[in-house]
């Protein structure tokens, strides 16, 4: 099986983090190709920016989805994710999605850590989204503003544990999920200071994926939105949009 790990933001680090971390647990036979957002934000942190990047991310699986057989979204709000699932017939896992799926395995309540307070309102309307408000414990985030995304996992690792530490001992999670591409990989690093289950959404979003290819979950041609012609679309996307495709 082919997935594409896509970063829908710009920041060639932050796909390697991902890609680092998530190239870890792929199975045999698994090919994970890992892919940069051309165009938008070297990280996303507000709704708006992640309604933009939403149109980037359906731009890109039109012109790439017939190469593979499950596309991730590699950003925590999952970008565009509700809307890809309406165009295309492959799996499409989102990284936020997957990573609160996978800690209701684990525990009761997760909570959610971020390293910005600006995430927190889109968190919560992801978790309603889910249906799962009654296995959500909390949002907490380290203070301040955050200048080296790249850098977030060893200048703030002291304030993430800390705040981790707090949603254990405040909030009742029992189940940590470190909320974000940037924070792929640092499960490894804080795990033997956390003693609950830490939830690392790479990892998450890889092995949901290759769940969905080997339960063969496309989507049935059914559901395909009715057919629509547009002005001003890229082509690849303009062409799904009107059934060309």
């Amino acid at each position: 099986m082919k997935i594409l790990l896509y970063n829908p933001n710009t920041s060639e680090s932050i796909t390697k983090t991902l890609f680092d971390t998530a190239k870890l647990v792929v199975s045999e036979g698994t090919t994970l190709i890992p892919m940069t957002a051309e165009k938008g934000f070297p990280y996303i942190s507000t709704k708006p920016e992640a309604l933009i990047t939403g149109t980037t991310v359906l731009e890109t699986i039109a012109k790439y989805n017939s190469e593979y057989d499950a596309i991730i979204i590699a950003a925590f709000g999952d970008p565009g994710l509700i809307a890809a699932r309406d165009l295309f017939n492959i799996p499409i896992i989102g990284l936020g999605e997957a990573a609160m799926l996978s800690a209701c395995l684990f525990g009761k309540k997760f909570s959610i850590i971020s390293f910005t307070n600006a995430m927190s309102s889109w968190y919560e309307e992801s978790v309603e989204i889910l249906g799962l408000q009654s296995r959500y414990a909390g949002f907490r985030a380290i203070e301040g503003v955050v200048l080296a995304i790249d850098q977030i996992q060893s200048l703030q690792k002291d304030a993430l544990i800390s705040s981790a530490q707090k949603a254990i001992e405040f909030d009742g999670g029992d189940v940590i999920i470190f909320a974000g591409a940037p924070l792929s990989g640092f499960k490894k690093i804080v795990q033997s200071e956390i003693n609950v289950p830490i939830i690392d959404c790479a990892e998450a979003a890889v092995k949901q994926a290759e769940l969905a290819i080997a339960m063969n979950s496309k989507v049935h041609e059914s559901k395909k939105l009715p057919p629509k012609i547009s002005t001003g679309v890229e082509k690849e996307l303009a062409d799904y949009l009107s059934h060309k495709s």
